[in-house]
């Protein structure tokens, strides 16, 4: 009995580091989430300050709240009206962390940031009463050329054909101001006719012009005005227009295969006159427009 009284004494330290081990190593793991943490939102604080060209503030410390306030700012800057006059808004954030912050952080933190950027935008574009052409998400990334972190809000595989759009719009509106004012301005609609020739087929397609109105599209798809259902054309390939003196115009709006004058190709954005006797051809398909 007396020996096991003996032991008592030198076991019981043994049992006290085997419950303080866990507790040191907790408490390592802590002040690593903590500095990740305390890095990740200074960086993000200073980059985001930076853009908005304010200088940052060392007391006062960050949050995400200063990278959703860029957020939403972006969201409003890049929100655009579709052709039924609603607004849309970007559904797709690319959320760019620093190279060296990323590859320390825990997952779980990344994970915690998207769904606050996410939960943010979706209240966002509800209280601005904004559309989205797919649901909102987050992609995050590593980025060596990041300082902290940054939120670009996109389009997504949309984003192109808004370009093409866009591009479409700007052209019409330099056809339609491409020859200037006359004194007698034509106030009554052109008939034109398209005589279409293809390598199976041939159609023709009345146009009605208002000088200086609307331009029409010419491409593959059925809500184009001149509709040229063939592989060489592209979906949106050209626009047509009859500017303020009555001179009909085509401009490619950056067609696959090419929109051709008398077999010479237009360049992309150039609006060129089209005049009696030439021969338009988009891709594979001529076409001669006469006057009704």
């Amino acid at each position: 009995m007396s020996q096991e009284k003996e032991k008592q004494p030198a076991d019981a330290p043994k049992e006290q580091k085997r419950v303080e081990a866990p507790k040191k190593e907790k408490k390592r793991d802590e002040a690593l989430v903590e500095r990740l943490m305390r890095r990740v939102l200074e960086g993000m604080g200073s980059v985001v300050d930076r853009k908005l060209g304010r200088e940052a503030d060392a007391q006062s410390g960050f949050t995400t709240t200063k990278l959703i306030e860029r957020m939403k700012h972006l969201v409003d800057e890049r929100a655009r009206t579709d052709a039924q006059g609603r607004r849309i808004a970007p559904h797709l954030f690319k959320l760019k962390v620093e190279w060296g912050t990323h590859s320390e952080a825990p997952p779980e933190f990344i994970k915690e940031l998207e769904h606050e950027v996410v939960a943010a935008a979706i209240d966002h574009v509800n209280d601005r009463r904004y559309r989205t052409l797919a649901p909102i998400k987050v992609e995050t990334s590593a980025d060596i050329f990041t300082s902290g972190i940054a939120v670009d809000p996109s389009y997504g595989e949309f984003e192109d054909e808004l370009k093409r759009q866009d591009e479409a719009e700007r052209l019409h509106t330099e056809l339609a101001d491409a020859v200037p004012k006359a004194k007698t301005l034509t106030t009554t609609d052109v008939q034109i006719l398209a005589r279409v020739n293809t390598s199976d087929r041939a159609f023709e397609k009345p146009l009605a012009f208002r000088p200086g109105g609307r331009r029409m599209g010419v491409g593959r798809v059925a809500d184009n005005d001149l509709q040229l259902e063939h592989p060489s054309v592209s979906k949106i390939h050209a626009s047509l227009v009859m500017n303020r003196e009555g001179t009909l115009l085509v401009a490619d709006t950056g067609s696959t295969n090419g929109t051709f004058i008398n077999g010479r190709r237009i360049a992309y954005g150039e609006a060129r006159q089209i005049e009696d006797g030439d021969v338009v051809s988009f891709g594979d398909v001529e076409v001669r427009f006469k006057r009704g």
